[in-house]
């Protein structure tokens, strides 16, 4: 390696910090924007100069994540590196963590919270409910485990699934014929749980420091169509108990994998009980509601907590808030110059070439009665996108093979 390894993430460089940011998505775009007013540097690795970070960030690596020398030139100069995604290779990311860079999730927390089995033996071992489930490895461990949850069963990917993706819905035999016939089980385990009676489908954020300082951002509801988010409303209309419970449980987590950054928690409710869905270790869609609703949003804590600053108040400033993602319909580029956003509606866009079923931005309205807040929102995103997804309250995520 032609880097020293104390040189990479080895403190300031003069006045302004500088922060890696593995992957140019939205997440570390919004990241970005949060630095300006701290005045914080951010320089991001990614995959291609179109990916929306990559437009406005000065300071852009194209490169392979997964390419140890590429993400020890990455660090060099950077005084911590965070994620935008949790796609990096587990081996590379313990590897990368030796050599001398300042991780932030680390190593052993990223690869723990990105792993939906390991997800669940954490929830476990801090005391929260998990739905029963079954880890597979092979076509016939899946048929046994399938045979074990019963018809209808949902099989999700252990690791790299999003917005209904890596997701299955299996109602019967062929249904489980065609999966193990199309996946390649090379690609990593899948998990099997049954269909469950969800109530209301719950998230919370907590930002911690590595001396274990953290705070709690209010619990949301959340609504989903086909395993993509639609709508988030703040805070939650549910019980204080299950409030707190969510938030006590978003603590544990992150203080079981000694995490600093941005932690997602997000949770089944099912008969009046808590059941981790899963974590995300990084910024969450779930919390883009906090950058126009929050005093301190989720992106500049999560800023704070990996440069060690003090965090910021995560309180709302509104009686309630409702985002509403914006789901492209087409492959037409969304132009607000057509759209006048109703009083207190926010629009962010996320400079991402749409194509149906992608998340290219989203709106958030604040104010107080949120059914009206709600509708609002939904309004504002159909106008912006065309033909929405219906939310769906009470739903598994499920993708057919």
């Amino acid at each position: 390696m032609p880097h020293e390894p104390n040189r990479m993430c080895g403190g300031s460089r003069g006045v302004s910090p500088r922060v890696g940011i593995i992957g140019g998505g939205q997440l570390a775009r919004m990241l970005f924007e949060s630095s300006i007013p701290l005045g914080i540097d951010v320089r991001v690795l990614v995959r291609s100069e179109a990916d929306a970070a990559a437009t406005v960030v000065p300071d852009v690596i194209v490169g392979d994540w997964d390419d140890l020398e590429t993400l020890v030139g990455f660090a060099e100069g950077c005084d911590a590196v965070t994620f935008d995604h949790e796609l990096v290779s587990p081996a590379v990311l313990g590897a990368f963590e030796e050599l001398g860079a300042v991780l932030h999730p680390r190593a052993r927390a990223m690869t723990l919270a990105s792993d939906k089995a390991a997800q669940r033996e954490l929830a476990t071992a801090v005391g929260i409910g998990v739905a029963p489930h079954v880890e597979t490895v092979s076509p016939s461990d899946l048929r046994d485990a399938v045979g074990e949850i019963g018809f209808p069963a949902v099989v999700k990917a252990t690791r790299g699934g999003y917005d209904g993706r890596a997701v299955w819905w299996t109602h019967g035999p062929s249904d489980l014929d065609a999966l193990i016939g199309a996946y390649d089980f090379d690609a990593g385990p899948l998990l099997v749980e049954p269909v469950l009676a969800i109530s209301a489908e719950l998230a919370t954020l907590v930002a911690r420091r590595g001396n274990g300082e953290h705070v709690r951002y209010p619990v949301v509801r959340t609504e989903q169509s086909d395993g993509i988010c639609i709508a988030v409303t703040a805070p939650a209309d549910t019980t204080p108990e299950l409030v707190t419970a969510a938030q006590e449980g978003a603590v544990a987590l992150a203080d079981a994998l000694d995490y600093v950054g941005v932690l997602a928690v997000e949770y089944f409710v099912v008969d009046g009980t808590l059941l981790l869905n899963e974590l995300a270790p990084r910024p969450h869609n779930s919390g883009h509601y906090t950058i126009d609703a929050c005093v301190t949003s989720q992106f500049e804590n999560h800023l704070r907590a990996v440069l060690d600053w003090p965090l910021g108040d995560p309180s709302l400033i509104t009686p309630a808030a409702v985002m509403a993602n914006l789901i492209a319909s087409s492959p037409d580029r969304l132009a607000l110059g057509d759209v006048v956003p109703p009083s207190g509606a926010r629009v962010h866009l996320y400079g991402k070439d749409p194509f149906p079923g992608r998340k290219v931005g989203h709106v958030t309205v604040c104010g107080r009665d949120q059914v009206a807040l709600r509708r609002t929102a939904l309004q504002v995103a159909h106008q912006l996108t065309g033909p929405a997804l219906e939310p769906v309250r009470q739903a598994v995520p499920v993708v057919t093979p």
